[in-house]
């Protein structure tokens, strides 16, 4: 089954017993999304008040995620359900996405110049000394805060041009 998007606001509601006060729950999914070769930034043709080129985020959601949240959506109502803990109700509509503000791989690592831009010392392809350290030369990305793998990398990247 492929991985979920970033986050998933899903308008469910939990009976759950016993709650003190009496209220339902929204659940919110915190997930990965698969890669996908048409979600990318790109430079858009208008420019800003600086008359830089203005950036454009095509970011495609495929339906193989949404079938993922939906199946996880119903293995939680039946292990709820199993357990005696309550109810879930599924809202209506199709899942709305958000993002985590941690779009990452725009500049994606890779040994081939046709699939990335960095290899994998985080050099861009083709130019001998230019180096990228950050969350867009990673191939895929999680859900969890990318800070801890950014400074890995960082550090992994600093030991490789000291020794170079």
């Amino acid at each position: 089954m492929p991985h979920p998007l970033y986050r998933l606001y899903w308008n469910a509601r939990s009976a759950l017993h016993p709650l003190p006060d009496g209220r339902t729950r929204v659940i919110v999914y915190f997930c990965e999304q698969p890669p996908d070769r048409e979600s990318r930034v790109m430079l858009a043709s208008g420019r800003d008040a600086l008359g830089q080129p203005r950036v454009e985020l095509r970011w495609r959601i495929g339906p193989e995620v949404t079938r993922s949240v939906l199946a996880l959506q119903e293995r939680l109502a039946t292990t709820l359900r199993a357990a005696g803990i309550g109810e879930l109700e599924r809202g209506e509509g199709e899942p709305r996405y958000t993002d985590a503000s941690h779009h990452m791989g725009t500049t994606r690592m890779s040994r081939d110049r046709s699939t990335g831009v960095t290899d994998p010392d985080c050099r861009v392809h083709g130019v001998d000394n230019l180096y990228l350290a950050g969350s867009s030369v990673f191939p895929t990305a999680g859900h969890a805060n990318p800070t801890p793998t950014i400074i890995a990398l960082s550090l992994r990247l600093a030991d490789h041009l000291r020794r170079s």
